[in-house]
């Protein structure tokens, strides 16, 4: 069914989530992972302002870290579930360098966790997910945070 499965990994939560989701979907369907963290430095300078007194690079290096520590810890998580994946940190946009890779890569399925961010705070922060959802060209899975999952089960 899925031969290789991209997943967006952060660190975050709803990462983390989608991390083991994947990895219980590629245990059953012997399928391979790609885990991928963007670092969209293009973003930082822009919420700087180009300003020639605010030097980018700390923010960027820290993400790269953050990045790095993210996908040592889901390859950890595959190795430890016995899933053959790989990782690989790329520079851009999320959106497009997720929709890119997985189309480069041939991926059947992208599994990535959503924040569940509505109103206000989706259009302010952008939704990395919900832009996915719109512009992948293969099936999309996403789970949400555990505190989004807890609410909307306890609705009637």
């Amino acid at each position: 069914m899925f031969e290789s499965i991209l997943v967006p990994v952060d660190g975050s939560e709803p990462s983390n989530r989608a991390v083991t989701l994947a990895l219980q979907v590629a245990h059953v369907t012997s399928a391979r992972v790609l885990f991928i963290n963007a670092v969209n430095s293009e973003g930082i300078i822009l919420e700087t302002g180009g300003a020639p007194f605010v030097d980018p690079q700390p923010a960027i290096d820290q993400l790269t870290r953050d990045g790095s520590a993210a996908l040592a810890a889901a390859a950890e998580g595959a190795s430890a579930a016995g899933v053959t994946a790989t990782t690989e940190q790329v520079e851009g946009e999320p959106v497009r360098r997720i929709v890119e890779l997985a189309d480069e890569r041939g991926c059947s399925l992208i599994v990535m966790g959503s924040h569940g961010r509505s109103g206000i705070a989706r259009l302010v922060l952008g939704s990395v997910t919900e832009g996915v959802l719109r512009h992948s060209h293969v099936p999309v899975l996403c789970i949400r945070s555990d505190a989004h999952a807890r609410d909307a089960g306890s609705k009637p």
